[in-house]
């Protein structure tokens, strides 16, 4: 009988650092990848961006002057950053 009530208590005491180490360990390799994440985003980000503004400038440069003058007509004259 006691034998069996000391495996219990070994077995619930194993169990549970179990659980808090994992949970710390799972806690820190989250909070690893969210910065990871965060901070290689950003650059994903801006390269994206860049690479849209690159691609409407390269739009505007290859129009004849007629597709120029209707593009400037609806209010695009500003760039990408201002609105009308």
């Amino acid at each position: 009988m006691k034998t069996s009530i000391f495996k219990s208590i070994l077995a619930g005491l194993l169990l549970g650092v179990l659980f808090f180490v994992a949970f710390q360990f799972v806690l820190i390799v989250l909070l690893i990848a969210a910065i990871f994440r965060l901070s290689g985003m950003g650059r994903w980000k801006r390269e994206h961006w860049n690479n849209r503004r690159m691609a409407f400038a390269e739009s505007v440069r290859n129009m004849n002057e007629d597709e120029y003058e209707q593009f400037r007509s609806k209010g695009h004259h500003h760039g990408y950053r201002h609105h009308c």
